[in-house]
């Protein structure tokens, strides 16, 4: 049996039928039973649910270090995990994102910065991020914080960081743990996020491939 403890205008709680009534983070929400399906593995769903899965896995990877910073103040009436997830899902077709197709770390006010990545050998551990102090436009401030995500797709490996640096450093120099062969493909993202956590940026990305 079903309760509404506020009136007929104030939330549901318990079942009523197909409506499932009950509260998530102070919000009322009412929810139907799913229906019951002939095929729930048509070729379509399957796809979907691959690129959940994919997405969520990708998700788990960098969830405290750039999802929590950059994503879980923002998020409204879902968790940043959730909002970060919503953003990408449909570029998780296979396990990584293919670059290029919108893929973004950060999604924020606060206008993007072009990065410039040198230091990609077979034999190094150590890439270097580079960027213009570009601080006094578009929210920008020279103490932001960058934040970079890194994805060598032949391996499978993702490096996250957030740098010991700020914007007016224009390089921040990340520890990869060695995971570039000769001609990988890497795919390097990265975002900024004020200093007191309250403006994050756009995501700016840029591929390399290793080279001796």
């Amino acid at each position: 049996m079903a309760k509404i403890p506020q009136g007929i205008l104030g939330g549901i709680s318990g079942k009523i039928g197909g409506i499932i009534g009950s509260s998530w983070k102070g919000i009322n929400v009412i929810k139907t039973k799913p229906l019951s399906v002939a095929n729930p593995r048509t070729a379509a769903q399957v796809a979907q649910r691959n690129k959940f899965g994919n997405t969520v896995a990708f998700a788990i990877m960098i969830l405290a270090v750039v999802i929590k910073p950059l994503w879980d103040r923002f998020a409204s009436r879902q968790s940043g995990f959730n909002a970060f997830i919503q953003a990408n899902v449909a570029l998780f077709g296979a396990e990584l994102p293919v670059y290029g197709t919108g893929f973004v770390i950060s999604k924020g006010k606060m206008a993007s910065t072009s990065i410039n990545v040198t230091g990609l050998t077979p034999s190094g551990t150590d890439l270097s991020v580079n960027w213009t102090d570009d601080s006094g436009s578009g929210y920008k401030l020279a103490t932001d914080i960058p934040f970079v995500v890194i994805i060598n797709h032949r391996s499978g490996d993702v490096v996250c960081v957030e740098g010991a640096a700020t914007r007016a450093d224009e390089t921040l120099l990340v520890d990869t743990g060695d995971i570039f062969d000769m001609a990988d493909t890497v795919d390097i993202y990265a975002a900024f996020r004020r200093a007191d956590g309250t403006i994050v940026s756009n995501t700016s990305s840029e591929q390399k491939t290793v080279m001796p």
